[in-house]
């Protein structure tokens, strides 16, 4: 009896491995520990309590007890004692034998259970680490909700190979498994040491290796990837064959990371700050664009006025956002901000983009989104308001200043969306409509995707047609790639809005209004980013320097409409004043360099990239 009762628990055993899911069979199999051992003790208990009724005998029978129940789980039983216990008590029947039996089984079933699940993890381990050799890397460092969704969206790429690093809940580890998935949380790999490259199969040779550092704390985050490059710099890992997705730091660190000609660093590199990646979201999903119209040539035919509530970190973002996206040709911009205490934390913030609010008409209010003022001013111009974003933290404050903004804006015929960004989200309220949310962590954001694509399309543009798009890429510092995203995220909505993928050739005349366009953008990023226009003095002085190095021999030679380290840019002048300097820039270099027709080429390479993908 015991052999066949041992045999069809490892049978069922098996079975059930391969027909549940493991967190269904983990389950079974602790029901099942669970009633075997109160089986079990109930069973010896009750056997050995018979055998005597002094304090000794009756210690010894508890020892015996756990002895026997013990040995339960190794497929052995004592069934003579139970028998003889049955004989005493004058008990007779099938029924207790069944439920004898019964007990043992589901003790060899559990521990049956538990050694094939073992030896499945540790096969399925083994598997893992080979297929490192084959396939390229994703390492995801921090394990929470959001790095988990992550991790499922890139597994289901057959040609990468995730692994998480960190340490992980019970549900987690079960999460990392069931998407075939590895976890490393040993000290070589958490911190990480030299070895843990080799344990990833990436060496000099071969593997491509892409780091995600999105843990909730930044700066872990930060170090973490400091330690990983110092270690593929000790490894000599090309460059070109790594990426990074930091989290936790401010986009414009990021040149520091970014390999770029001898100093080494990651190949690929994208930054993210909370608030940042959150401004992003909001404009990529809702796109100020289609808050505007255009004729059919590409022009708007209204002005953007803009309601931004809230001014901390959050707002902060999403105003540079709003103004690198919300300029179009044929329309004036303009941004109310409404925050009690905005003159309390924007100290650093005006003193780095002192320029873009100068140059941008924006008004700041020092009343609340529930002040009487704001009231006040919304019944004034809602029939102006083009746009509107609450940027608080609180979901809760988000959703009701939503809801009576909407009510008020109905009072007096506007149906406008109110746009929230909250903490980990950004939500579209809309009136009689079900709101839209998406998650902080968008995929197309963290992922580049095709966005990428195209930005890579744009910095060809800036250089030789003739050469690599993606060896001009990897030679293009960090900022020229943000500015080429920046473009991208932009243009992409902006072209479909209005319509210039419709046609084969795009109109003359439109063309022209969407390179304008395009110059009212390069020139509100590069505002965003905290540059200024280049003074005519520094400008002629650079011109000089230029000329210097010329009559020198010097290679390389300094770009004179741009200085990167005090952030100047000649280019951020009107639209007609940029034949002048490209004359001027002209006459000195002997180049024939045309900034306009930069700017048309943008649009026609990625109208033409873009027509390309929806053929597709």
């Amino acid at each position: 009896m015991a052999v066949i009762i041992v045999s069809s628990a490892i049978f069922i055993a098996l079975i059930l491995y391969i027909a549940l899911e493991q967190d269904k069979r983990e389950r079974f199999t602790g029901i099942a520990f669970f009633l075997a051992t109160t089986g079990g003790i109930l069973i010896y208990g009750f056997s050995y309590a018979v055998e005597g009724k002094d304090f000794v005998k009756d210690l010894a029978g508890v020892f015996s007890t756990l002895v026997d129940v013990g040995r339960m789980f190794v497929g052995m039983n004592n069934e003579k004692v139970f028998s003889q216990m049955l004989e005493d008590k004058g008990l007779t029947g099938d029924i207790w034998y069944l439920i004898f039996w019964l007990v043992h089984f589901l003790a060899y079933y559990s521990m049956a259970s538990a050694a094939i699940l073992t030896l499945g993890k540790g096969a399925a381990r083994k598997l893992q680490l080979w297929l490192l050799n084959i396939r390229d890397v994703e390492v995801i460092y921090g394990i929470n909700e959001s790095s988990l969704a992550m991790g499922r969206h890139i597994a289901a790429n057959p040609k990468i190979s995730v692994v998480f690093i960190g340490q992980a809940t019970a549900a987690q580890e079960l999460a990392i498994r069931q998407m075939k998935a590895l976890l490393l949380s040993d000290e070589k790999s958490m911190v990480p040491k030299e070895g843990f490259l080799k344990t990833i199969s990436v060496t000099e040779h071969k593997g491509r290796l892409k780091l995600f550092a999105i843990s909730e704390d930044g700066e872990a985050n930060y170090n973490y990837a400091l330690r990983l490059l110092k270690l593929m710099e000790d490894e000599k890992i090309p460059p070109k064959n790594t990426s990074l997705v930091l989290l936790g730091r401010e986009e414009r660190l990021g040149s520091s990371l970014q390999a770029l000609h001898d100093h080494y660093g990651y190949g690929e590199v994208q930054i993210f700050d909370r608030s940042e990646l959150t401004s992003r979201l909001l404009i990529q999903k809702f796109p100020l664009c289609n808050a505007m119209d255009f004729d059919e040539y590409g022009k708007a035919e209204h002005d953007m006025n803009v309601i931004l509530i809230g001014f901390g970190k959050k707002g902060q973002e999403v105003l540079k956002k709003l103004v690198a996206n919300g300029q179009f040709e044929g329309s004036r911009f303009h941004v109310d901000v409404f925050d009690p205490e905005y003159g309390r934390y924007d100290g650093f913030y005006r003193m780095r983009y002192a320029a873009m609010l100068k140059e941008y008409d924006i008004d700041f209010h020092a009343f609340g989104g529930r002040s009487r003022e704001f009231v006040a001013h919304i019944r004034e111009h809602a029939s102006e308001i083009s746009y509107i974003v609450i940027a608080i933290d609180s979901l809760e404050v988000c959703r009701e200043l939503s809801e009576e903004i909407i009510e008020l804006m109905a009072r007096y015929g506007r149906s406008l969306p109110v746009y929230a960004c909250c903490e980990g989200s950004v939500i579209s309220y809309n009136l009689n409509d079900e709101s839209e949310t998406y998650s902080l962590h968008d995929m197309d954001i963290l992922f580049g995707g095709d966005m990428d694509s195209r930005s890579i399309q744009i910095n060809h543009m800036y250089h030789d047609a003739e050469g690599s798009a993606k060896e001009q890429w990897f030679g293009a510092d960090y900022f020229s790639r943000m500015s080429c995203r920046a473009s991208a995220d932009f243009l992409t909505p902006y072209l479909e809005r209005v319509h210039a993928l419709e046609d084969e050739k795009i109109h003359p005349a439109m063309l022209e209004n969407l390179s304008k366009t395009e110059h009212l953008r390069w020139s509100a990023f590069h505002y965003s980013m905290g540059y200024s226009r280049m003074e005519k003095d520094e400008w002629e002085e650079r011109a000089a320097q230029y000329r210097r190095q010329v009559f020198l021999g010097t290679e390389k030679k300094i770009r004179i409409s741009k200085n990167s380290e005090d952030r100047h840019h000649a280019c951020l002048v009107s639209w007609d004043e940029l034949d002048e300097l490209s004359a001027k820039e002209n006459e000195v270099t002997g180049g024939n360099v045309d900034y306009k027709q930069i700017d048309r080429n943008n649009i026609l390479a990625l109208a033409q990239l873009l027509s390309g993908l929806e053929g597709n």
